[in-house]
């Protein structure tokens, strides 16, 4: 049946038409006057209506775009036998997304994924390993894992190992991963090696937010079932596996007054230098152990009061070159967009190519980065009734085209400020590992580029914030609230105090007409005065920053 009337202007008789075959399809089945969902634009398939109803909101509003499918009007479906979409040119094979094919899956390497393909993104010295890959399984057996050390959490703010150091164990964590990519999931098997396959389920725990619990009994099972592969028994297991495939995070010990964080030169101190809060969490109510029983026990490990989850943005910037795919994006906004003056994209915007003009030095070098910074708290226990604000910090590269950047796999997550209140005012206490790395980045540092297959100098700078008006307030430093509460003009705002209802009402918005406008002269339509006054101008940061 064809669907194309569904794009049609509602007056056409090629709508009205395509209205009719729906209803017939939809009420082929139906008793007598009952309902169905309503497939209208305002109805969304979630309100139900009688016949004539739905014929009125079809023939009104429209029918919902995109809805070609009548699942929810008896139609069938034919929902996908794998969780991922199959494989072009091969109906047997199906391909995890994000992650790299395999183009060579009709020759003589049988494998579905591009392992290799994704060691050496991920390893960018990886060719300086080729020896490893030619080596043979007796050599790599002997090759320590770098996993077997590794606890559950990830590691501290503490880093004392030298870049000699920090080589040999990338070296060993690429000799791993190369063993078990090269170790069938069972003999004989060629489509999968192991790594691959604890990959593809890894991905599908994400993808459809399995816990950690189902992971682990779906892992017995198939090792029951399958009793000839050898898989982890545990989640953790394979998580400790995979784990140099993704990107860690720091864990930096926080004032439980959101005072300051025990980092650098103040990481081990035992309090807060500036309220005196206590680092950890002390229990007053706890017992004291007698003598004997204190010296039978084991010293426990101190719990820190608040902890901030950071995501270091240096490694995630340089993994968007790591890949041709991703390293052509990074530059679209210079060598694929159309420029003919529209705004089409944040690069034809003002504060872009303001940018531009002030640092010309920047805007040599297409890969040099523009970022945006996102933050709003929410509760993630669900419990409205549970009074708990939890605060992520999110970075959008806007280098991406639009339709990649604002995908929820482009988002960076920055930092996980923890609750159980909003951070207020001191989140740019909780900022100030973003803020050194943007510093940093603002200078340079040196990436590797997939696509020329060279190194340069990778730049970044902060464009926008985005945020509701509140949030507003915390992130830019100006209050959204009193007597100049519109950030945009500071001082400029016009506000009175009402006594009755005590709180602020803002006025002079007739400032913005033009000078001989109607409405400046009507005096007992607003405020009983003229408005003689022209628009102020728009505050900028440097302005704003000379009035701190």
């Amino acid at each position: 049946m064809d669907r194309g009337w569904m794009s049609k202007p509602r007056s056409t008789t090629n709508y009205k038409e395509g209205v009719e075959q729906f209803l017939s399809f939809a009420f082929h089945d139906v008793p007598l006057g009952d309902k169905i969902l309503g497939p209208c634009v305002n109805c969304g398939n979630k309100a139900t209506q009688n016949y004539n109803k739905v014929k009125t909101h079809l023939r009104c509003d429209g029918i919902l775009q995109g809805y070609t499918k009548w699942v929810c009007h008896g139609e069938e479906y034919d929902s996908p036998s794998f969780a991922f979409s199959p494989m072009s040119n091969n109906n047997n094979n199906f391909h995890i997304p994000g992650f790299p094919v395999n183009s060579d899956v009709e020759g003589s390497n049988r494998r579905l994924h591009d392992i290799s393909g994704l060691l050496s993104a991920i390893f960018p010295m990886a060719d300086s390993f080729q020896s490893l890959s030619s080596a043979s399984d007796g050599e790599l057996d002997g090759v320590q894992s770098e996993f077997e050390n590794l606890e559950p959490g990830m590691a501290e703010n503490v880093n004392t190992t030298s870049a000699d150091d920090d080589v040999m164990r990338e070296q060993d964590i690429y000799a791993s991963f190369l063993e078990e990519a090269n170790t069938d999931l069972y003999p004989g098997c060629a489509t999968y090696s192991r790594l691959s396959f604890l990959v593809t389920l890894y991905h599908m725990k994400v993808l459809h937010g399995w816990s950690q619990e189902s992971f682990t009994q779906l892992l017995g099972v198939l090792s029951v079932v399958f009793p000839q592969i050898n898989l982890p028994k545990k989640y953790y297991e394979v998580k400790k596996i995979i784990r140099g495939l993704g990107l860690g995070y720091e864990k930096i010990h926080a004032c439980p007054r959101d005072c300051m964080l025990f980092r650098g030169e103040r990481a081990n101190q035992e309090s807060c230098h500036v309220c005196g809060a206590s680092h950890w969490v002390t229990n007053e109510n706890e017992k004291k152990d007698s003598a004997t029983e204190s010296k039978k026990k084991k010293k426990k490990k101190k719990k820190p009061a608040k902890v901030l989850r950071y995501f270091p943005l240096i490694p995630r910037l340089q993994r968007l070159f790591a890949t041709k795919k991703t390293s052509t994006d990074m530059r679209w906004h210079d060598e694929g967009r159309t420029k003919d003056g529209l705004l089409r994209c944040p690069a034809d915007g003002e504060a872009w190519k303001d940018l531009d003009a002030r640092y010309p030095e920047f805007t040599e070098d297409p890969r040099n980065t523009r970022l945006g910074v996102g933050s709003d708290g929410f509760n993630p226990f669900r419990l409205m009734s549970a009074k708990h604000s939890t605060w992520p910090v999110m970075l959008i590269p806007y280098n991406l085209p639009p339709w990649i950047c604002m995908k929820q796999t482009s988002l960076i997550l920055s930092m996980i400020i923890p609750g159980p209140s909003s951070p207020g005012n001191d989140i740019d206490v909780y900022l100030q590992p973003l803020v050194d790395e943007l510093q940093q980045l603002w200078k340079g540092v040196d990436t590797f580029d997939s696509c020329t297959q060279e190194k340069f100098s990778l730049r970044a700078a902060l464009l926008w914030t985005l945020n509701d008006f509140p949030a507003l307030a915390y992130l830019y430093g100006w209050s959204t609230s009193g007597k100049y509460a519109y950030p945009s003009y500071g001082p400029f705002t016009r506000s009175y105090w009402l006594k009755k209802s005590k709180k602020f009402c803002y006025m002079g918005h007739r400032r913005w007409l033009t000078q001989h406008h109607v409405f400046r002269r009507r005096k007992k339509k607003f405020d009983n005065t003229e408005e003689m006054e022209l628009a102020p101008i728009t505050m900028s940061g440097s302005s704003a920053l000379r009035m701190l």
